[in-house]
């Protein structure tokens, strides 16, 4: 581009000059030629002399400006020197005329240079090169001006595709967002039919799916919940019929446990099977859908299955259906337990309940029990004296042992109060539970009516249970005692014993019972029954139907504090007019039974030789009891109102006695035991005690002898001797 530039400005200088020489050479052109004919036409000698001494000077100039000759130049340059040197020089023609001549020889060469110069300008080369370039550059522009084209249309169909996906996509999101809108007001639906407002579970559930099945378009629908560990089903809801969800159940539980084992079910993922009719007759699988089958958990060992047929084949599901089918299902699902939940509280608040009404009435059974067992210490206590004074059959001695055994039954109320309220020592090892029905069935059919039928039915090799016998048989008695009130005049009271064994837990009527291996006690009668209303209140205290007819209100409050102080749980079931059924479940003790005879010790009374047995005593007739029960046993009471009184004695009369009895009615509060026992030195202390009412746990006072009252003869007679006893074979031990 540079170099065509300067080639221009070249070529137009050099025509600028040629304009300018071209000029003056046809101005001097024309003079000379007009100046030439004039002055042959003049009439001047001299100027026709000059003109005649020159050769043909016009023709020599015709020549010169055909072609520019040097020599010519020369020749004619000679001429007109030899013009100017004649007399002819004088006319201004001729002077005028050698003048232009000259400058036509001056100028004529140059202007043929100049022209020649301008025929050999590089300009045109240069230009055609910068039409080349441009050439070249024009078609490389219009190559890419072509891509270009092409890419920007191609640009514009993607957009244009790009607009219609993102239209697409917006109404795909459009009716996504829309049913997830819906599905989230069939969730809000579903919660509010498992509100504490509605009935009852069944009937919530049957709603919620007709609702689920309206959504999803289904004509048949069902919702079944299994037990993942036996695959079983526990409840089903649908108009599925019971054979059909039967195998349908059965063909995917292997699936829904192995995803439960691997622990793909949660609150929030759930399994998804597609169904297609070619298969089976009804909800079966492949790329066509004539249904679905979802499942998710539901709680631990649970999972919900909700099985939906449609009317018509249909394509398969996709994601976004199949996603909402798990999410309703997940409601469905949160929703039955959430509900299951809310019952559980409540009957757990209602167990709360009763637990602080049992909590209150063992309150008042400890608060009693101290003033009422004193009573009864003395009522027996006296009675056994009186007993073994007299010792020969007679009306007095029988009247003396209704005394005793009317304490004895008294302390069983007392028992069954404390037994209640959980304030009592219990002795608990394993026992067999046939032997110990067996030694009650007899004293049962002695304290029923005659005409009332009593049976036991024992499976043979029954395991034994932790507990004691005494408490079970207590139990029977009490049950078949209210059975026989229930029954009148020709019942039928049935009392049976078997293993049963569950392998996931189950729901009793009052309370759970969890897996494992039970001993079932089952006692049946064929009585009124219990009233719906009355039903959730038998076991609590004082609570009974009876109360015109002697009915304390305390049997089956003690039956439900003795079994589940063995660990066990009661399930009843009863109808009105046709009968109660109570069940016993107790858990199997792998240990082998204790015989019964363990439990009932009758020893010989044994005796004392005379030893000291210093007595304190607050109650002035429980301490005159003791004293003449210790001497009756053959010890040396020596008794005392207060611990002053005691420890007086002992420094004034300096004799070591061979054992101190204290009771802790002699404080007010619950002293330091170990510290009271160390301020006699050797001498041994054993300690009255009544926990109930003073607080004492054996364990932590393991070290201190102790006797619960009320204390029987054969109790006291077997402390004393072996406490004293021990005594003296220690000090007899030589050192």
């Amino acid at each position: 581009m540079t170099a065509l530039a300067q080639s221009i400005d070249r070529d137009e200088a050099l025509v600028e000059r040629f304009k300018t020489d071209n000029a003056i050479l046809q101005n001097s052109l024309t003079i000379a030629n007009q100046l030439l004919s004039e002055l042959h036409a003049s009439d001047d000698p001299a100027v026709q002399q000059a003109l005649g001494r020159s050769i043909d000077l016009g023709n020599l100039m015709m020549r010169f400006e055909a072609d520019p000759d040097e020599r010519l130049a020369r020749s004619i340059q000679d001429q007109l020197g030899a013009i100017l040197r004649s007399d002819a020089a004088k006319s201004a023609e001729v002077r005028t005329y050698v003048a232009h001549t000259r400058m036509i020889l001056a100028t004529l060469p140059a202007v043929d240079g100049t022209i020649a110069s301008i025929q050999a300008s590089q300009t045109p080369v240069e230009a055609q090169l910068l039409q080349k370039h441009y050439l070249d550059a024009f078609g490389v522009i219009s190559v890419r001006s072509a891509w270009s084209r092409i890419l920007l249309g191609s640009i514009s169909v993607l957009l244009c595709i790009y607009v219609a996906i993102l239209v697409y996509r917006l109404r795909s999101q459009t009716n996504r967002l829309t049913q997830q809108l819906d599905l989230e007001n069939l969730t809000a639906d579903i919660k509010q039919r498992f509100s504490d407002d509605f009935d009852t579970v069944a009937n919530a559930v049957m709603d919620s799916l007709v609702i689920v099945a309206e959504f999803f378009d289904a004509s048949r629908y069902a919702f079944v919940v299994v037990d993942t560990g036996s695959r079983s089903v526990v409840e089903s809801f649908g108009n599925v019929e019971a054979p059909t969800l039967a195998g349908l159940t059965a063909r995917f539980s292997d699936q829904i446990s192995a995803s439960t084992m691997a622990e793909k079910l949660h609150w929030d993922r759930f399994f998804y099977q597609n169904l297609q009719r070619s298969e089976m007759q009804a909800l079966p699988e492949g790329s066509l859908s004539a249904g679905s089958v979802v499942a998710t958990s539901i709680d631990a060992g649970k999972v919900g299955l909700l099985f939906l047929e449609h009317a018509e084949i249909r394509k398969k599901p996709g994601s976004d259906e199949i996603r909402l089918l798990g999410q309703a299902i997940v409601a469905l699902s949160h929703s039955l337990r959430g509900k299951r939940e809310r019952k559980e509280r409540q009957e757990l608040e209602s167990r709360l309940e009763h637990a602080q009404r049992l909590e209150a009435v063992g309150t008042l059974a400890g608060g009693i029990a101290h003033e009422f067992n004193n009573a009864l210490s003395a009522i027996m206590g006296y009675g056994e004296m009186a007993l073994e004074l007299n010792q020969a059959q007679s009306r007095t001695r029988q009247y003396i042992q209704e005394i005793v055994s009317s304490g004895l039954r008294a302390k069983h109320v007392v028992d069954q109060i404390l037994t209640f309220s959980r304030k009592r020592e219990r002795v608990s090892r394993p026992f067999d539970v046939e032997e110990a029905i067996d030694d009650i069935v007899p004293l049962v059919k002695m304290s029923i009516p005659d005409t009332i039928q009593l049976s036991s039915t024992i499976a043979p090799n029954m395991p034994a249970v932790a507990g004691n016998p005494i408490e079970l048989q207590q139990v029977i008695m009490n049950l078949c005692t209210n059975a026989a009130q229930a029954t009148g005049e020709n019942g039928r009271i049935q009392i049976s014993a078997q293993v049963a064994e569950f392998s996931a837990d189950i729901a009793l009527s009052h309370g759970n019972l969890t897996a494992g291996r039970y001993v079932l006690v089952g006692l049946t009668d064929n009585g009124t029954g219990i009233a719906p209303g009355l039903f959730p209140h038998i076991f609590e205290p004082f609570f009974t139907t009876r109360l015109n007819r002697g009915g304390t209100g305390l049997g089956l409050a003690a039956v439900h504090g003795l079994v589940t102080a063995m660990d066990g749980r009661i399930d009843v079931e009863s109808r009105q007019g046709e009968g109660t059924t109570f069940n016993l479940y107790f858990p199997v003790s792998a240990a082998a039974p204790v015989p019964l005879e363990q439990f009932f010790n009758e020893r010989t009374v044994p005796l004392g030789n005379g030893e000291m047995v210093l007595l304190g005593q607050a109650d002035h007739n429980l301490r005159l009891m003791y004293e003449e029960k210790i001497a009756a046993l053959g010890y040396e009471p020596v008794g005392f109102e207060s611990l002053s009184a005691l420890k007086d004695w002992l420094s004034e009369s300096g004799r070591a006695p061979d054992l101190i009895l204290l009771d802790l009615d002699l404080w007010q509060a619950m002293p330091d035991l170990r510290h009271i026992a160390g301020e006699f030195g050797q001498t041994t202390t054993v300690f009255i005690v009544e926990p109930e009412h003073t607080g004492v746990d054996h364990r932590v006072f393991a070290d201190i002898s102790m006797l619960r009252k009320p204390i029987s003869s054969n109790r006291l007679a077997a402390t004393l001797f072996e406490l004293i006893g021990n005594k003296q074979s220690r000090a007899a031990v030589p050192r």
